[in-house]
């Protein structure tokens, strides 16, 4: 890949990490509930089973589904449940209180995650679009840009994991952390009306 390649990835990578999407909102939430040294295998899930999945799909998974298109209907939906199963439970989130069964996503259910998230797919098929060149070369830059989000997409997972830190320690030092629970399952239930539109 030439400089300006380069560069044009990282521009398309930083908006499409950065924003919200149920992966950044998850992490915002269990870093709420949790705290950043519990949610980190949850990020790490994330940042290695999307690149993961991205390569799987450039090497022809993504056809399988393109053939099929009730999958990814299927999947859309099955994305659609988790999340209100989510948002239902954070309606009764207080800070400080855990249930016993209560504990952050570990590192190969968000890994697995990622085959379900819609914004996770879309990124995947746009980068392979955009940045995969045919022939030969197909093989290295799939490879590139694997490495590239998994080297790139931790920087913008941690700043919604420590944004959700932060707005647990904004609510306690506020008396706020009785909406909590409320805030976290609307930011999900927003989530979910985007990516079923």
């Amino acid at each position: 890949m030439d400089i300006a390649t380069v560069i044009a990835f990282v521009f398309l990578v930083a908006p499409s990490f950065v924003t919200p999407g149920p992966n950044n909102l998850m992490l915002m939430a269990s870093g709420a509930k949790f705290g950043v040294r519990k949610t980190l295998p949850h990020m790490m899930g994330i940042n290695v089973g999307f690149p993961v999945m991205l390569f799987l799909i450039g090497l022809g998974l993504g056809e399988g589904f393109t053939a099929y298109p009730v999958v990814k209907t299927v999947m859309k939906y099955l994305a659609a449940a988790y999340f209100l199963w989510m948002a239902w439970h954070l309606l009764g989130l207080k800070i400080g209180e855990q249930k016993i069964r209560s504990r952050p996503m570990r590192f190969f259910e968000a890994a697995l995650f990622q085959w379900i998230n819609p914004k996770a797919w879309a990124i995947s098929v746009s980068f392979i679009s955009a940045f995969v060149l045919a022939g030969e070369e197909k093989l290295m830059s799939l490879l590139l840009i694997s490495l590239g989000c998994l080297l790139l997409g931790p920087m913008a997972s941690f700043l919604w994991l420590y944004s959700g830190r932060q707005l647990q320690v904004f609510l306690q030092k506020t008396g706020g952390e009785k909406y909590m629970g409320a805030i976290m399952a609307l930011l999900m239930l927003v989530a979910v009306v985007l990516f079923l539109i």
